[in-house]
């Protein structure tokens, strides 16, 4: 009668866990399908094949090591073509006919911000890794979250202390994409230009992303007599800008914001970035010869191994630690997960960090910031080095959710 009884028990709690699995989205008796959406076609194709490949190669090394609380995890991925109408069309896929249990963003802002008003009325989990774009974190909502990007305020903190204290700039040109995350890092840099130093750009530049020709932006610059030129965009358009900038002569030194700080513009540029200072997103870029980033490369070209010249790329980088991040928070999540746990589960993380290739991710029950570092640094020799400078202006950013 005892065995039994503690076999109906068994099978009593076996069925009762897989009623549960089957009333959570996403959540099967052996697998956690989540989603995940960004371009992989247009002109930004980079960003979500960057994101496609690496949260999948973390994805793999995850479930070989047995997954998280005996659950392997499937991505399905969709994608979004860098535009707001396509991204909220995968997004509604994915929530809506897939039943994924949470989102990943691998796109730019322009996309995923078309995608914030459906997700946040859906309740579903969204983990933001490359987007800047202001309304995913702010207001404040529970279900979205940012990992390895940085706010764009806080862009705009460090990019306007830098052009000031550093290069000692009264005359700033700015050149920024027409792009979403182009014009907010442009932006929220003039904002604090402003209110901290009193300085305005002398003008503002624009282009488009697929550009091929800067020359009048260039030349209108040029004509400025700038202290130093803000470059803010995107890798493709920023090389061929930088290459025809020293081809007609720009004796000026060069910004550039953080989506540029990447090893593929120095050899796309041909040379013409040497001088050239940025903001890296990551502690080391692709590229670095630290140990711990040569053995991840290795490690991603093993998995890739006919990938284009320029990969891994920083936005590899970031996608895959922060595909780690997300299966922390599932595990922390327990072994019948919810959006709820899960969302708890990410609150929990207080200076995670996958390993030296990445920053540590930080999030509280009052804001899911996950990341506020960015690194100086200059090319010098046809790499990007730090750069010896340091922030003494206290963030403004969190005083928001006070």
């Amino acid at each position: 009668m005892k065995r039994l009884w503690l076999w109906a028990a068994s099978v009593y709690l076996v069925l009762a866990a897989t009623a549960a699995s089957a009333q959570t989205p996403g959540v099967m008796a052996d697998r956690i399908v989540i989603g995940a959406f960004g371009p992989i076609s247009g002109p930004v194709a980079f960003l979500g094949l960057a994101g496609r490949d690496s949260a999948a190669l973390a994805f793999k090394e995850i479930n070989a090591a047995g997954g998280v609380n005996g659950r392997k995890i499937q991505m399905q991925f969709e994608d979004d073509a860098h535009s707001p109408v396509r991204a909220l069309a995968a997004v509604k896929k994915l929530i809506e006919q897939d039943k994924v249990f949470m989102l990943m963003s691998v796109g730019g802002s322009n996309a995923t911000g078309g995608t914030i008003g459906y997700v946040k009325e859906r309740g579903t989990p969204m983990y933001v890794s490359v987007a800047s774009a202001p309304e995913v974190t702010y207001p404040f909502a529970r279900n979205l979250f940012r990992g390895a990007t940085n706010e764009t305020a806080r862009f705009g903190e460090v990019y306007a202390e830098f052009l000031a204290s550093h290069y000692k700039a009264k005359k700033i040109v700015l050149m920024t994409g027409r792009d979403e995350y182009s014009r907010n890092e442009g932006d929220a840099t003039v904002a604090k230009l402003k209110v901290w130093f009193n300085i305005e750009p002398e003008s503002r530049l624009e282009f488009n992303n697929g550009d091929k020709d800067f020359t009048s932006q260039l030349i209108a610059a040029q004509r400025a007599n700038p202290d130093v030129i803000a470059l803010f965009g995107n890798p493709p358009e920023a090389a061929i800008a930088l290459k025809q900038a020293r081809d007609l002569g720009l004796k000026q030194p060069i910004f550039v914001g953080s989506a540029i700080v990447d090893p593929g513009v120095i050899a796309a540029s041909k040379g013409a970035a040497e001088g050239v200072k940025g903001f890296a997103a990551i502690p080391m870029l692709p590229g670095s010869k630290h140990p711990d980033m040569q053995m991840w490369e290795a490690a991603w070209r093993r998995e890739y191994p006919n990938a284009p010249a320029g990969r891994p790329s920083v936005f590899d980088a970031m996608v895959y630690a922060d595909a780690y991040v997300v299966a922390e928070g599932l595990r922390r999540a327990g072994p019948q997960p919810t959006p709820e746990s899960f969302i708890r589960g990410l609150e929990g993380l207080q200076n995670y960090r996958v390993g030296p290739i990445a920053t540590p991710r930080s999030f509280t029950a009052k804001h899911h910031i996950g990341n506020l570092t960015l690194s100086p640094v200059e090319v010098r020799g046809g790499s990007w080095e730090p750069v010896q400078w340091s922030s003494t202006q206290p963030t403004e950013i969190l005083k928001r959710y006070e």
